[in-house]
């Protein structure tokens, strides 16, 4: 099943500006985690290329850049993509380069592979006919030693009509289990859960390649 670009709902959301998804920052649990000791552990790289699919506003860019990644951020969305553009373009010099771009994941190819790819809030916003199709991807788009960060969300209840689509930890191992091992997972507090947006549980995980 491939994504249909041509039926952009994500762009007439952008476009009137219905954007109840946007935290205003990256995920609290995310930026507590990069700059723990934790980080470096884990393994969790500071140099090479990171890919953030469906990367809105690209506050998470910006972090993966501040630790010395080279961050690709993606959407499908243009207006999303120049927003982010302005928004990174007025933020401070960061080790790593920034750069937004517009296109579909689905149909992205790149030579040089991701050494870090990040999900948050894109798994939750596909239609579950796309999930095996974003587990294939982010094999092929990642080196043999990537790693991936997934902020697992929405995890049940949710009562909202999807997108956000409900997930559960389980669906990521299902989807993940052959290509990735996970090395740690935590629950997200009630102090570092997002704000806004549908409900639901969340937890972050990291994963390396098998």
């Amino acid at each position: 099943m491939t994504h249909n670009t041509a039926d952009n709902s994500w762009e007439e959301r952008w476009q009137a500006g219905r954007t109840g998804w946007d935290q205003s920052s990256s995920h609290l649990s995310l930026v507590s985690l990069l700059q723990s000791p934790l980080a470096l552990e884990l393994g969790i790289p500071s140099k090479g290329r990171a890919l953030i699919p469906g990367c809105g506003t690209g506050y998470d860019i910006q972090t993966f850049a501040s630790t010395g990644l080279d961050a690709v951020g993606m959407d499908l969305a243009p207006t999303g993509v120049e927003k982010a553009k302005k928004w990174l373009g007025q933020q401070p010099k960061t080790k790593g380069t920034v750069s937004a771009i517009c296109g579909d994941f689905f149909q992205y190819t790149s030579d040089e592979k991701y050494d870090l790819v990040y999900d948050y809030t894109f798994l939750c916003a596909i239609p579950p006919g796309l999930r095996s199709s974003w587990s294939s991807q982010m094999k092929k788009l990642t080196s043999p030693n990537a790693y991936l960060i997934t902020l697992m969300y929405p995890l049940p209840p949710t009562n909202n009509e999807p997108p956000p689509w409900p997930l559960t930890v389980d669906m990521y191992h299902e989807l993940l289990d052959d290509t990735w091992e996970i090395t740690w997972e935590k629950e997200v507090s009630d102090i570092e859960k997002r704000t806004t947006g549908a409900k639901g549980g969340e937890s972050i995980a990291v994963w390396k390649r098998k």
